[in-house]
């Protein structure tokens, strides 16, 4: 009929047939430990494979922190790439395939365990790397050496993360919430996260399956225990992961509570949240005893800023708000993906650019009509909670004590929060009619071309460097 809403029913099938490819090339095309902190993910996951979970107090570097039990010939990998501490590894030299998939060489002391740091991921809820743990349990098993440890950790990562973008956007075909929910993951920084051992890629990852299903919440549509176990790994994984994103936990309640959904479904879902929040909690009387400084600087000290936060409760809120205002343009081109690869690859600014217009057109597109008054103002200030607590944990933990501004923030903490700004977008008249497909395709053919410049522009960046 005339006007009648449409979009494009192939979302899924154009991010499975271009995107997923090109996503699981850059698990080659990056350069080991090129992404965020990959080299203490690779630690933490290592210590998971061994059955070891709870982090122990590691030998000093520069500062005395947390860690666990690796084994020694990872670490020398690492030692190798990075140096220690591993705080940027300025090796970007990418091994041929023939190294990845040689066996471990015999060697005297082989399997030897030794304590090393990484305290800025042993916080992370054990779940957060249970996949490239698996991964690099097996790698181990079949005698890869610890360079192969890392690729099939790589690689257990980017199938979770293909696997989730697409069953979001399967299970909004049709709507144009799956726009967004493409855009977001055609954004360079989520890509090239995605093929790496970062948490981040299955954080990210859940967050759009969460989405996902809370939108089928709100659409009234029956969920079936498929669903329903996919929505408890969705809030294990992108809520209590990382505490921050905590809040997420209460959307699924709030999205029930807003539908009018039955009340076997709202008590299931206030039961997760409970579930959630307690498990984390239960992880924190683990951990809080091996919460250290992640930063070099000698004036970050957590307790204190801590103390000082008790002391000046007004001046932290306006500390945070401040930042998250000033730090707006920075916070955008590091979400859209502008330094990449342990943030030393520059990204030409026209891919900036671009990949800002197609995350702009799926928001655009994405308002759902409808949605009551109420639960936009619940979900907005959930958001603002999680969006809050990332720039306050880098405070506390990044922060010189007493300072009036968030040191080290980067705008990919926000991510996982994109998917739910559909959920915040009136819906744009002009937009809610046939002329809203042509966004639509232009959002998903741009996107996917975004990927494959990202694939090729890092391709010839790499096969070009030299340690010289």
């Amino acid at each position: 009929m005339t006007g009648a809403i449409y979009y494009p029913r192939r979302l899924d099938g154009i991010y499975l047939l271009f995107c997923a490819p090109l996503i699981l090339a850059l698990i080659y095309v990056l350069p080991p430990f090129q992404a965020p902190d990959e080299a203490a993910h690779f630690y933490r996951a290592i210590q998971l494979s061994h059955g070891e979970a709870a982090p122990v107090v590691a030998p000093k570097t520069y500062r005395t922190g947390a860690g666990g039990s690796v084994d020694t010939s990872a670490y020398r990998l690492v030692d190798d790439y990075c140096g220690i501490p591993n705080w940027s590894c300025k090796q970007q030299q990418r091994p041929v395939v023939q190294d990845i998939l040689s066996p471990a060489p015999r060697e005297a002391g082989g399997g030897q365990l030794r304590v090393v740091p990484f305290s800025n991921t042993v916080v992370y809820l054990p779940v957060a790397h249970f996949a490239p743990a698996g991964a690099i349990f097996l790698a181990r098993a079949v005698g890869l050496s610890p360079l192969g440890w890392l690729y099939a950790g790589r690689l257990a990562n980017a199938l979770i993360a293909i696997a989730t973008a697409w069953c979001s956007l399967a299970l909004l075909r049709g709507k144009p919430a799956a726009v967004l929910i493409f855009s977001v993951g055609c954004l360079p920084m989520v890509a090239s996260i995605a093929s790496t051992l970062c948490a981040d890629s299955s954080v990210i990852g859940f967050s759009m399956l969460l989405f996902a299903i809370c939108f089928r919440i709100v659409e009234g549509q029956d969920l079936g225990w498929g669903l329903i176990l996919a929505l408890v790994a969705a809030v294990f994984y992108a809520c209590a992961a990382k505490l921050a994103y905590l809040p997420l936990s209460l959307i699924p309640l709030a999205c029930a509570i807003g539908a009018n959904r039955s009340k076997p479904l709202i008590l299931g879902t206030a039961i997760l949240a409970i579930c959630a929040i307690g498990v984390t909690g239960l992880w924190y009387l683990v951990i809080r005893d091996y919460v250290y400084p992640i930063s070099q600087n000698p004036r970050v000290d957590p307790a204190a800023q801590m103390a000082y936060v008790r002391s000046h409760p007004v001046l932290f809120v306006i500390t945070l708000i401040k930042s998250m205002i000033l730090q707006l343009p920075y916070v955008w081109v590091t979400m859209i993906g502008r330094k990449l690869s342990d943030l030393k690859v520059l990204l030409p600014w026209a891919f900036v650019v671009w990949s800002s217009v197609v995350l702009l057109t799926g928001a655009a597109v994405s308002g759902r009509p409808n949605t009551k008054t109420l639960l936009r103002v619940s979900i907005f200030f959930i958001l603002a909670a999680s969006a809050a607590a990332t720039f306050a944990f880098l405070y506390l933990q990044n922060s010189a004590v007493g300072v009036p501004w968030v040191e080290g923030y980067q705008g990919r903490y926000l991510i996982p929060l994109l998917p739910f700004a559909a959920f915040l977008m009136p819906p744009i008249e002009r937009l809610q009619t046939a002329t809203a497909n042509w966004f639509a395709q232009v959002a998903g053919f741009s996107g996917a071309f975004a990927i494959v410049l990202l694939v090729v522009f890092l391709g010839i960046r790499s096969w070009s460097y030299s340690p010289t």
